[in-house]
């Protein structure tokens, strides 16, 4: 399970990463609550996918400045 934490954006965090599916790797969401974001994850776990995550987060035009956290639990 892939966890996102943020206290703003999290509509356009949602958008950027549910749906998500490119070489196998599929990210859903799961559960909202708060700031909060749970996505499922099919394809890659652990270090990988929160890197990945990291990555698509950052490429759009709010990712650069906003403040978040992404981490995995098993």
């Amino acid at each position: 399970m892939l966890i996102v934490n943020s206290p703003l954006k999290t509509d356009m965090i949602c958008a950027a990463l549910d749906g998500y599916s490119r070489d196998g790797i599929t990210f859903k969401l799961a559960a909202r609550k708060g700031m909060e974001l749970r996505f499922e994850v099919i394809g890659i776990a652990g270090f990988d996918a929160v890197g990945l995550a990291k990555s698509i987060i950052r490429a759009t035009e709010f990712g650069e400045a906003l403040y978040f956290g992404v981490m995995w639990k098993d």
